[in-house]
């Protein structure tokens, strides 16, 4: 009887988290969301355009573009000195109508719109 009135051996207990740990990992998780939201801002601000790519005149570049439905548009796009307007949809691209760059205003190109091209398409019919 007297093993049992013996002097119990005390373990001591873990340590209890306050939080902190927590709190640092939800901090890293936060900063590392906002390089990755950042990171695709500028990608899409600045435009990526490939991996070594290199734009050239020869290059095809989509002018414009009228979304008419879903996955359905019509696009303009230059390519080795002609604009071409193109039927894009699901299954196919077609060529409706080809006709000569005219690089004579160039700056109004990147602000005009796709009606633009057609009214300068039908005007080199007639």
């Amino acid at each position: 009887m007297a093993g049992i009135n013996a002097t119990a051996t005390t373990m001591p207990l873990p340590l209890v988290d306050s939080g902190h740990t927590v709190l640092v990992t939800f901090g890293y998780l936060c900063l590392l969301l906002g390089v990755i939201f950042l990171a695709y801002y500028l990608l899409k601000r600045l435009g990526f355009h490939g991996m070594g790519v290199l734009s050239s005149k020869d290059s095809p570049q989509l002018i414009t573009r009228l979304m008419l439905g879903n996955r359905q548009s019509v696009a303009v796009v230059r390519y080795r000195d002609k604009d071409m307007v193109i039927g894009v949809t699901e299954e196919r691209i077609n060529l409706l109508r080809e006709f000569e760059a005219d690089y004579s205003d160039e700056d109004t190109v990147k602000t005009s719109s796709f009606t633009t091209f057609l009214k300068r398409g039908s005007d080199d019919e007639g």
